[in-house]
This record gives C-alpha cells, sequence and structure tokens, in this order.
C-alpha cells in the first residue's frame, strides 16, 4: 500500500525536520477520513505518473522525435530573453497575523503561537521549529506541538495594520500590486532612475520605516521581475533581505538548485508529479525540457519552462475588474440543519461586507462545502437581481442548502458571489433608464428601453467531486436589479421591475424611440427636492444631481422576509416612521 504524502511540513520559511514531522503527521492522522483522503489522491498522482512514464519510455525510444522535440526546445530558448533593465521588489511581513496579536501580547513572544484553531492561519516561528505551519489542521499541529497557544483571528486588526504598510509602500510606487494583507510587488525602476538611490540601500530603508511605523518586521526580495523578486524575499526570512542582480547570469545562478515547488503557482498536486518523474530543481527542467514538452500539454509547459528560466512579467498590467468574491470558513465539524444556517449566516454578513467595500454588486451565488470525508461539493443561483447585502445573501444561501440536502457532518462552508458589477454605475443606470421610460411613456413607447443585465430568472445549477450538473429553472418574477439599504437606491432600482424589452422591435418603433430622445426635455422637477433643474437636454446632469439629493436622504427601506424567503416574488415594505419627503418621492417613482 502507497503511503500518503503530506505537504505541511513543505517549503514554508521556518519549518526544520522534514522527514521526522512527516511521521508525526502520519501517526496522527492514520485512519482519519483525511488520511483515507489523501490515499485515495496519493494513487490518482501515482496513476498519472505511471502513464506519463509509458510515454516517457516511448518518446525515448524514438530517435527521430527526440531529435525533433530537441530542436523546439532550442528555438524556443532563442526566442526569449531574460529581461533585466527593471528593478522590481517584494516587501512581505513576517508572520504577520501572529506578530499583530504579539503586539497586545508581548508576554507570549517567546512561545510557540498561532493564528486559528481548527486551521492554523499563521504559526511563529517558535512553532515552525515544530512543524507547525499555516493550512495545517489545528489537531495536527497540537500532536506535533503540545504547548501551542491558539488565537482567534481578528481582521480588523489585520487591516488596520495593512493600511499602514501599505501607505509606506506606495511612496514607492502608487501602483503597486498588492498579495494580500501582508505582502506586496512594487515596480521601483521610476523612483531609483530619479533619485538615484542603491536597490539594497533603498529596500533596507523602507524596511526600517515599516518597523517605526507598525513595530512589525518585514522581509524583501529584490530582482529584475516580479517573480524572482518573489522567491528572494523567502532566501533570508524572517526580517531579512536578498537581492537578485540585475544580469542574466545572477537570475539563472539563482535559480539552479531551487526546488519546482518554490515556483508560483505549481501546487502539491503538480509537484507530487513531477517528483515522481525526478523533476526536483530548476535547473532539471531546463536539462530535460524535450521530456517535459512531451509529457505535459503547451499551457503547462510554457508556464514551468520559462519559470525556470528566469522569464516572467516585469511591468504593470492594468488587472480585469475580479469576476468574483468568496468568504469560507473551516471550522469543527457540524452537522444540524440549525449549526449550517447559522454558518450561511455568519460568512453571509463577511461577504456582504468585502463586496460592500469593493463597491460590488452581483447576481450569481454560490453554496461550497466540504464534508467531514473532505468532499466537496456546490450549488449555484443566478438571481434575477444585483445584490450585496447580508440578508439577501443569506436567504438565497439557506434556499441553496435546503435544496442540497446535507445528510451528513461538515468542516467548511463558503459562499461565492458572481458576474459582478459595480455598485454606483448600476444605480445610476437604474436611474437614468427610469427617465427614459418616462419619456416614453408619455407617447406610448414605454416598452421600448431595453432592460439591464440582471433581470434574469432564478437558475440552480450543482455541482459535486464528479461534476455532475443540473439546473432547475423557476418562473421568471420582477425584483429590483439592486437590494440595498438605502431606500433611494432601493427605489431606483424598483423601477427596473417594470422594464422590459421587446424580443423584435420594428424599424418604425426604432425611429419613434430615437425622436422621443431628441424630444427629451430641458429641464426636469427632481423627485427628492422637488427642485426644478435645468438639465440642458444632458442627462448626466440630472444623475449627478439626484446622486447627491440621494446620498444627503439616508432613507432605510426594508424588504419584506416573507417575500425573500419565496422565490415566486418580492415586495418592498416603507416603514411607517419614514420621513414624509422620502414617502413622497418614493410614491412618485412607483408610478
Amino acid at each position: 500500500m502507497n503511503e500518503p504524502i503530506f505537504h505541511y511540513y513543505g517549503n514554508k520559511a521556518g519549518v526544520e525536520g522534514a522527514d521526522q514531522i512527516k511521521q508525526v503527521i502520519d501517526d496522527a492522522t492514520r485512519g482519519s477520513e483525511y488520511y483515507k483522503r489523501q490515499q485515495e489522491k496519493r494513487q490518482q498522482v501515482l496513476q498519472k505518473v505511471n502513464k506519463m512514464q509509458m510515454e516517457l519510455d516511448s518518446y525515448k525510444n524514438n530517435e527521430q522525435k527526440i531529435k525533433e522535440t530537441k530542436e523546439i526546445i532550442q528555438n524556443k530558448v532563442k526566442e526569449f530573453q531574460i529581461n533585466t533593465d527593471r528593478i522590481w521588489a517584494h516587501f512581505d511581513m513576517d508572520m504577520f497575523y501572529v506578530a499583530c496579536e504579539l503586539l497586545d501580547k508581548p508576554e507570549l513572544k517567546d512561545k510557540p503561537v498561532a493564528v486559528g484553531q481548527t486551521i492554523v492561519s499563521t504559526a511563529n516561528y517558535v512553532a515552525r521549529k515544530f512543524g507547525v505551519r499555516s493550512a495545517m489542521p489545528g489537531f495536527v499541529a497540537k500532536k506535533l506541538c503540545p504547548e501551542i497557544i491558539f488565537i482567534p483571528c481578528h481582521f480588523e486588526k489585520y487591516k488596520s495594520v495593512s493600511n499602514i504598510f501599505m501607505t509606506i509602500l506606495k511612496k514607492y510606487d502608487d501602483n503597486l500590486e498588492s498579495m494580500g494583507l501582508d505582502e506586496a510587488n512594487l515596480d521601483l525602476t521610476e523612483y531609483i532612475n530619479n533619485s538615484q538611490e542603491d536597490p539594497a540601500i533603498l529596500c533596507e530603508n523602507i524596511r526600517k520605516d515599516i518597523l517605526l511605523a507598525t513595530q512589525l518586521t518585514a522581509s524583501c526580495g529584490v530582482g529584475p521581475n516580479k517573480m524572482i523578486a518573489k522567491l528572494a524575499s523567502e532566501i533570508n526570512k524572517p526580517n531579512g533581505l536578498h537581492v537578485v542582480e540585475q544580469s542574466a547570469t545572477a537570475v539563472l545562478n539563482f535559480l539552479e538548485k531551487l526546488p519546482i515547488r518554490k515556483i508560483p503557482g505549481i501546487g502539491n498536486i503538480t509537484e507530487q508529479i513531477l517528483s515522481g518523474l525526478n523533476f526536483n530543481t530548476c535547473k532539471d527542467v531546463r536539462d530535460r525540457a524535450d521530456e517535459l514538452y512531451v509529457i505535459f500539454t503547451p499551457k503547462t509547459f510554457e508556464y514551468i519552462f520559462y519559470s525556470c528560466w528566469g522569464v516572467a512579467r516585469n511591468y504593470h498590467v492594468e488587472f480585469e475588474d475580479q469576476h468574483s468574491i468568496s468568504c469560507q470558513r473551516t471550522f469543527s465539524s457540524i452537522s444540524t440543519q440549525r449549526e449550517f444556517e447559522d454558518k450561511v449566516d455568519y460568512i453571509a454578513e463577511k461577504l456582504a461586507e468585502e463586496m460592500q467595500s469593493e463597491e460590488k454588486v452581483g447576481n450569481h451565488l454560490t453554496l461550497i462545502i466540504k464534508t467531514s470525508k473532505f468532499e466537496i461539493r456546490s450549488k449555484s443561483l443566478q438571481l434575477n437581481q444585483y445584490t450585496n447585502q447580508a440578508k439577501q445573501i443569506a436567504i438565497y444561501g439557506k434556499q441553496l442548502l435546503k435544496i442540497m440536502q446535507l445528510d451528513e457532518p461538515i468542516r467548511l462552508l463558503g459562499l461565492k458571489m458572481s458576474s459582478l458589477a459595480n455598485e454606483k454605475q448600476i444605480q445610476k443606470q437604474s436611474i437614468s433608464t427610469y427617465f427614459k421610460r418616462q419619456i416614453d411613456k408619455s407617447s406610448g413607447q414605454e416598452n421600448l428601453v431595453p432592460s439591464i443585465k440582471g433581470s434574469k430568472s432564478h437558475q440552480i445549477t450543482e455541482e459535486n467531486d464528479s461534476f455532475n450538473k443540473m439546473s432547475l429553472q423557476q418562473q421568471e418574477q420582477s425584483k429590483p436589479d439592486i437590494l440595498s439599504d438605502d431606500e433611494a437606491s432601493s427605489i431606483s432600482n424598483q423601477i427596473l421591475s417594470g422594464v422590459n424589452s421587446k424580443s423584435h422591435q420594428s424599424q418604425q418603433q426604432q425611429q419613434q424611440y430615437q425622436q422621443k430622445q431628441q424630444a427629451q426635455p430641458k429641464s426636469f422637477r427632481c423627485p427628492i427636492c422637488n427642485k426644478e433643474i435645468d438639465c440642458k437636454g444632458n442627462n448626466t446632469v440630472l444623475n449627478k444631481h439626484i446622486d447627491r439629493c440621494i446620498t444627503q436622504q439616508n432613507v432605510i427601506v426594508e424588504q419584506s422576509d416573507e417575500s425573500n424567503r419565496n422565490f415566486s416574488g418580492s415586495k418592498i415594505k416603507v416603514p411607517s416612521k419614514i420621513d414624509s419627503k422620502a414617502q413622497k418621492s418614493f410614491n412618485f417613482f412607483k408610478k
């Protein structure tokens, strides 16, 4: 029987004695569901390695194929060059979560400490000497280090310190690429060209500024591109600096003996496959690139191949808007419906906070769970409105929970919102759409305005480890595109419930619509403040005015719980104590 491979001791700075740690983990987990799951994964990896080895054996017996493949590799090497004309730095706060906690608990400085409990988020270097590291189950950490002290997470504290950290770094690169709360990539080229400072001295001074402002240490790596700087930052952790000189030779020498697992993006499974085929270092990949070319897909081959040659991005790029925001938590196994729903409420609140901080709304929700047997399942729901409200997210999350029909304990639950849009843009679009509708309504062209994205019926999708999928389509209902606690926003979005586009518009209707657009009034009375607004035929002027009124009005609208628990409809209930002026504007928009 092939024993599973555990990677908790992997490549984390401060972790020592891998073989001894592996044995302790082996003994601590033997017979558990996790252990069985790891065995299954290991068997799958071995099967894949055996299949690839057969392909390699066949390749090595074909001289013509070898000649052609090596020629391809030689051409690829000629095509690229290791750019060394830019200077990048990667700053990484040392054991960040624990370090923040130790500021308030200095008496624990020399004791083994970890943040988290069910799962270790971060461990200090005292605990790492015993083999404790992030992503390790708490009971395993306790086996490795019986004296370990667990501290709960306090994310607001970490965010506060992170803001100081990022503010210091932005003085040197306002376009820095944040990798999380505790690390960031900076392109220092322009700053150094202007200041003529030595990169090592500059980064040492930045580290001192971070220490002075936060009382926490940071490690730093410097290199000609983003990847090299990141790898260099791990060389002298904690509280150290490592510089890779700006030359191709220095880059290749730096990567020569570097384990492949260190390359960003290469995870446990890929590492096991490569290790099973005797690819252990970057030099192995460079020397036997033709074999790698034969057994991997072109995309995977090129990423591993170019990374091991030190070729990576060395300039900032404008990233597209993120496609999803998610929040998940791991915990001790729970098994009752009430416990499941409590977790959904908690995670919905955290997800809503994150979405609101990013000013995002979404209309595609996914529920993700991991059972006590380490099986992952998920179901998703296509909403017919945008939302970033915890109450609404929780309601839909519980609907997915009921459909999933859990009959066994779970140890992880997460919610992911996708199909994201900018909240302010959607609100402005909602108001603009309403006034277009008012003009068309006066001439009998009410339905000519296209409805905006989001007016979709609920669609539920199921996924599990076997990737089986199913969908349930329910009757389409009219609901606002954004569900917000701000009444004015809800009002403006409620308008859209009656705006539907016809599938086919005649040419005559199109012409009538354009004529009415041209006849748009030069002024309009604001329904919020009742002032006459000189629009000059420009909706932007009116939209900006109403936005200001909305911000000042701060009116609350509460959606009926009962209607939210039923997918067949939606109804907005106005609190009885609402301001009379707000009620007046609400009634105006309802017309």
